[in-house]
């Protein structure tokens, strides 16, 4: 924009500058949805400092047969359930609510695998 100068900082966490792979993988309050998503799971994992680098190393290896579905979706579901929550608190005014976050996430899963 034209004579304005705009600070480029997360939505989620202020004190941060918003990349795409801050918001999406390293932001603290995108870790949060991270760390729910491994303990549903039971697995510990440490993720690639790129969203590329995640996608391309995420494999269904570390869960069974039932859960890989599930597994092999959960990121694109994170990266979605994010951006509708910086959407909200960017253009709606809205603060930001982790269980709002989290419900989102799970809800999105769950429709995805046509659970819901």
């Amino acid at each position: 924009m034209r004579g304005y100068s705009l600070t480029n900082r997360c939505f989620l966490y202020i004190s941060e500058v918003e990349t795409v792979d801050h918001l999406l993988l390293h932001c603290v309050k995108t870790r949060v949805l991270w760390n729910l998503l491994f303990s549903l799971f039971g697995v510990t994992w440490i993720l690639s400092c790129s969203v590329k680098e995640t996608l391309l190393g995420w494999h269904g290896a570390l869960v069974g047969k039932v859960c890989k579905k599930a597994w092999q979706m959960t990121p694109l579901c994170i990266f979605w359930s994010i951006w509708k929550e910086r959407n909200l608190l960017t253009f709606g005014n809205e603060e930001f609510l982790l269980q709002r976050s989290n419900y989102s996430f799970v809800c999105n899963l769950w429709s995805w695998l046509g659970c819901l």
